[in-house]
């Protein structure tokens, strides 16, 4: 069995530029996945979710790898559940 190593990622992207608006507002993303392909698919999930930006409407603008500091060190965390039911998704 292969264990999967995850790595944190800052995803960082914005709306495509439209007559009305020239500079669209910023959305960066810390998310943890096995590689930066996946990670900004998560991105794209999650910002279409939260602030209705599909990837058709959108761009990356940088996406960088986080390397911890003091890897040996515990810190804080927190875990985002998702719950799917019949009638609806749950965050």
């Amino acid at each position: 069995m292969v264990a999967l190593k995850f790595h944190q990622y800052q995803v960082v992207g914005r709306a495509l530029p439209k007559d009305v608006e020239d500079t669209p507002k910023i959305y960066r993303m810390k998310l943890w996945h096995t590689n930066d392909v996946r990670a900004k698919s998560k991105f794209w999930y999650f910002l279409k979710k939260v602030k209705k930006v599909k990837k058709s409407n959108g761009q990356i603008v940088a996406i960088n790898e986080i390397l911890e500091k003091k890897p040996t060190v515990v810190e804080n965390y927190g875990i985002w559940l998702m719950a799917k039911t019949d009638k609806e998704v749950v965050c």
